[in-house]
């Protein structure tokens, strides 16, 4: 068996997702006492379908507020189920589908969760991309839940970028994490989905734009 398949064939496993679930939430957790961390208060009137790009999701944790927990959709595939377990250190709920087709089970799960309260967590562009697009799944979903959408952006002064579709950001030590709120998207029920999903990306482009930007002025 060649290397690289007996290497996704661990990595599969539930015991090493586990394992290694444990080991990078308990490295997010030095990353958080170490780094200087801008978080303002997150805007009133929630619930929220929160968004953000699918490459920034390692401090996720960050965004939780109130005293629900967050309920953020992830994708089969065993890199979202691997970010199943890592969200669950933190006490964040997850549901596993997808914001296009064959996801009709997870949007149910969703809206239930959303009629109990909870805020949830969508990425836009996953789960395997186009990067920095917004697919309008998540516009159908905020339709069916009745929910605003809340772009928010993280921005990190140091960090490792992989070689990933997403260009998955590692925090690094000691760094500077800036968060940024958006204004709620309110979607109307007789909108076009196209319309806000161009909404919806500008305002995640412009608040990634500006956390980044204030990270690299500050660092």
């Amino acid at each position: 068996m060649p290397i690289s398949n007996l290497r996704k064939r661990i990595v599969s496993s539930h015991a090493a997702q586990w394992l290694l679930s444990a080991i990078a939430s308990g490295y997010v957790l030095v990353v958080r006492w170490t780094s200087r961390i801008e978080r303002p208060p997150p805007p009133t009137g929630g619930p929220f379908i929160i968004a953000l790009w699918h490459g920034h999701i390692a401090m996720l944790h960050q965004l939780r507020f109130g005293d629900r927990a967050l309920i953020a959709l992830v994708s089969g595939h065993r890199d979202g189920q691997l970010v199943s377990k890592c969200a669950w250190h933190y006490d964040i709920g997850t549901v596993t589908g997808s914001t296009g087709r064959g996801g009709i089970v997870a949007v149910r799960q969703l809206m239930r969760w959303a009629r109990r309260g909870h805020s949830l967590v969508i990425t836009p562009d996953g789960p395997r991309g186009p990067r920095l697009r917004v697919k309008e799944g998540i516009i159908d979903i905020a339709r069916l839940c009745k929910l605003p959408i809340l772009p928010v952006a993280i921005g990190v002064s140091k960090g490792r970028e992989l070689k990933s579709w997403d260009r998955f950001v590692i925090p690094s030590l000691f760094s500077r994490i800036d968060i940024r709120w958006g204004t709620p998207l309110h979607v109307a029920r007789d909108g076009q989905a196209a319309d806000d999903a161009v909404r919806l990306e500008q305002a995640l482009d412009r608040l990634q734009r500006a956390a980044d930007l204030a990270v690299r002025t500050t660092a």
